[in-house]
């Protein structure tokens, strides 16, 4: 008997041996992979630099991104505990790689030229944005994910549907500082600029297809527009409560200096290069980080709540006008409206464009403010939406696509051939011609945030 014990003994000895031979095998097998991983992703961060134009630098980087993705996937299947956010970094990843494939393939063809989205200064800082979500993925390659899920809150005692009266403001929350949304009636408008419109303003050339030709859109049925641009304050406590991590660095205009938008790794949501309080409109965010706020009011709430089409974006800003301004045909009456690159703000900041002096600034008009308002300052359009133009640019759904051609007539979100964003509305730092609500513009990189980007949210009914 004691025999049989002893062999039995030494049986599990051996096979607890083996197990933990396979044990440390297996993660030896895992650090290889991640640390080849990692060399990828290092490998990737050093394409992502400026060769002396897009064609020269892009073929480097998609072939990068492509191996990244590879190593990833090999990691997710064989050893997913090994990168515990490999889905996120995934998602990522996934948008350069599309992106990668749009440079090789549009500056390969036969004539392509550098056109006003595609400047050298453009391209430069979309590539130090990647660069550093690049960055950002290779220091929290190994560790755990710090997104926490929503907590459902207590909602409110509205009742709100597609029969509720329009105009009327509610919150699906009882939180101090709650989103305000308001229900927009469906109806029909032209989108995009007429070429007296174009003229008048002194819309450039080369951007007028932008918001050209005019097609009739229907916003067929009603929807919840957020009254106000998300604030600072609301985007705080999306980031205290969940434990996401917002995109670090944005490019900013720099005062006083001639320049372009230049890429400052330093900045952050809550240090966007000029003081905020926390009523002002969120900027130096992303579309992701956008839709990642949108989607935790939706776990929160159990309400639907993303990005604006944007066909829906320009319905709800005109407010049931076709005039270039929700107020009107007036620049001159911004003051009371929308807090623009103004009298106030061109005397702090004076702004310039390398080679093109002076960036044009809304004369005659002193709004009080140098830079992004608290949301709700000024007068709300016809609908009750407040810095619909103005204070911050916003964020729609649609990825971009340079004419209102294909404009759905039914304001359904379009897809271009690439992740680019679209955005919407003028600025506190911009100049008259593009606080008109026909103004549309995208940035060929999915990673753009600036000091002057933010987003309002809709709410299906």
């Amino acid at each position: 008997m004691k025999a049989i014990r002893v062999v039995a003994a030494i049986a599990v000895s051996l096979s607890l041996g083996t197990l933990a031979t396979t044990i440390n095998a297996s993660a030896a097998t895992a650090n290889k992979q991640v640390k080849a991983l990692e060399a990828s992703l290092g490998e990737l961060q050093d394409s992502l630099a400026w060769q002396g134009s897009a064609g020269a630098t892009y073929p480097a980087v998609d072939i990068a991104v492509d191996q990244t993705l590879e190593d990833l996937d090999r990691v997710q299947r064989e050893h997913p505990a090994a990168v515990p956010q490999a889905a996120v970094f995934e998602s990522q990843l996934a948008r350069l790689a599309l992106e990668a494939d749009y440079w090789v393939r549009v500056t390969a063809e036969s004539g392509y030229a550098p056109g006003v989205l595609d400047t050298v200064s453009n391209v430069q800082a979309g590539l130090k944005e990647w660069s550093t979500e690049t960055a950002e993925i290779r220091k929290n390659l190994r560790k755990p994910a710090t997104l926490r899920p929503a907590r459902r809150v207590t909602p409110s005692l509205n009742t709100v549907d597609v029969t509720t009266r329009p105009g009327t403001v509610f919150s699906d929350t009882r939180e101090k500082n709650a989103l305000q949304m308001v229900v927009v009636p469906p109806g029909s408008y032209t989108a995009g600029a007429t070429a007296q419109e174009q003229e008048t303003f002194g819309v450039p050339t080369v951007r007028r297809h932008f918001e050209r030709p005019q097609k009739e859109v229907t916003v067929g049925k009603p929807i919840a527009v957020g009254r106000t641009e998300v604030t600072v304050g609301q985007f705080k406590q999306f980031v205290k409560e969940t434990g996401y991590r917002p995109a670090q660095g944005m490019r900013t205009w720099l005062a006083n200096e001639d320049s372009l938008l230049q890429f400052r790794p330093e900045l952050n949501y809550l240090n966007p290069g000029f003081p905020q309080t926390d009523d002002d409109p969120v900027v130096g965010i992303t579309k992701n980080d956008a839709e990642a706020f949108a989607a935790w009011m939706s776990e929160r709430t159990g309400e639907t709540y993303r990005l604006p089409t944007e066909g829906e974006w320009e319905y709800a800003a005109r407010g049931g006008t076709q005039t270039p301004f929700f107020w009107g045909e007036d620049v001159e009456d911004a003051g009371q409206y929308a807090n623009t690159y103004d009298e106030d703000a061109y005397a702090a900041n004076r702004f310039s464009i390398i080679g093109s002096g002076e960036w044009a600034h809304v004369e005659n008009v002193h709004d009080g403010f140098k830079y992004t308002a608290p949301v709700g300052s000024f007068k709300p359009n016809a609908f009750g939406l407040y810095d619909v133009t103005g204070n911050a640019r916003e964020f729609v759904a649609d990825t971009w696509i340079d004419s209102q051609a294909g404009a759905t007539p039914d304001a359904s979100v379009r897809h271009g051939e690439a992740p680019f964003v679209v955005l919407r509305g003028g600025a506190w730092v911009y100049q008259p011609q593009n606080l008109r609500v026909a103004y549309r513009n995208g940035y060929l990189s999915s990673e753009t945030r600036t000091n002057m980007f933010g987003f309002r949210l809709v709410r299906d009914l």
